[in-house]
């Protein structure tokens, strides 16, 4: 190992944790010292994979790790994090934060009782799509948002459709808000149980949120996980012209009225950075743990939006269509 590389550890050798771990493996300023899973089998393959070390024990990695990439189910993601903060190791979590509103309080204090760094997988705040949309955008005449994510469930799974799909949607409002200095006047949101228990453990599977804002601006959002379609995308709507932006293909269109009272509309395709969200998100990670700076996606973001996830909760109408 470099004395002037990074030692990170991989905690979940699943779907999520080889993505992170190709990306780590490519990093020159990175020594990845472990992947570690409960399933030991999965982590002796997938470490076998990319030639680095399997971790047979979780807390012997922690001591030898500074920061650690958590990719477990999420229910387990405060267990897991908690134990990485209290041996004073910086923490990258997948999204969701954590499965409850009170777990996401204690990670923080927890972090900031170690003086550690925890940065939250919110990867589309890394797109050169939202990137460069996010700084396109004309915010004093932003009037509506419109957020659409479809994704079909093909696993069983431990989290609803809010904390697998919606957060990132949500952490992308909280921003917009943020910038164009709004609040929520409230919430309106119902849901649909589809799956059986034995795939959903009947949770949501499918939401749908309205949210006016005490400005002129107001924001509605998608999540759903039946059907067969995958669609990612953004629609912010201006006085006089509108944004599309296609995560999935990553494209992004601005259509202009040429005049208030006229139906000419010009059309722009907006040109977009060839760049891995992923790639970038993990970066930003090394570099927060290299120069103590804070992440651009802190803990405090991911509290944020788990308590905004608590609000549609307590507002929603619920609906079971489950065979």
């Amino acid at each position: 190992m470099s004395p002037k590389n990074i030692a990170i550890g991989l905690i979940g050798a699943g779907y999520m944790g080889e993505k992170h771990l190709r990306h780590l493996t490519s990093l020159p300023d990175v020594d990845v010292v472990g992947v570690f899973d409960p399933i030991q089998a999965k982590a002796h393959t997938l470490a076998a994979k990319y030639k680095v070390p399997q971790a047979p024990q979780l807390r012997k990695m922690l001591e030898e790790a500074a920061a650690v990439v958590i990719c477990v189910p999420t229910t387990a993601h405060y267990e897991v994090a908690a134990e990485a903060i209290r041996q004073n190791c910086h923490v990258f979590v997948e999204k969701p934060f954590t499965h409850t509103v009170s777990e996401a309080t204690a990670l923080c204090r927890l972090a900031d009782l170690h003086g550690v760094h925890v940065q939250v997988g919110h990867v589309e705040r890394f797109n050169p799509v939202v990137r460069t949309l996010l700084r396109s955008v004309q915010y004093e005449r932003l009037v509506m948002g419109e957020f659409y994510r479809y994704a079909p469930l093909r696993k069983n799974i431990d989290a609803d459709v809010l904390l697998t799909l919606m957060v990132h949607d949500l952490d992308l409002l909280l921003h917009i808000a943020n910038r164009i200095k709004v609040s929520p006047r409230k919430i309106q949101a119902s849901g649909q149980v589809i799956y059986p228990k034995e795939m959903n453990r009947e949770l949501i599977d499918n939401a749908m949120v309205h949210i006016p804002f005490d400005g002129p601006f107001q924001a509605a959002i998608h999540a759903v996980r039946t059907g067969g379609l995958h669609r990612r995308e953004i629609i912010l709507t201006e006085t006089d012209q509108t944004w599309v932006a296609d995560l999935l293909h990553q494209r992004l269109d601005r259509f202009t009225r040429s005049g208030r009272y006229t139906h000419h509309v010009d059309t722009q395709r907006i040109e977009v950075p060839n760049i891995s969200p992923l790639s970038e998100e993990i970066k930003e990670f090394v570099t927060v743990v290299k120069t103590g700076r804070p992440p651009e996606v802190s803990q405090h973001d991911g509290l944020r939006v788990m308590k905004w996830v608590d609000r549609i909760r307590s507002q929603m109408v619920k609906r079971s269509d489950n065979k």
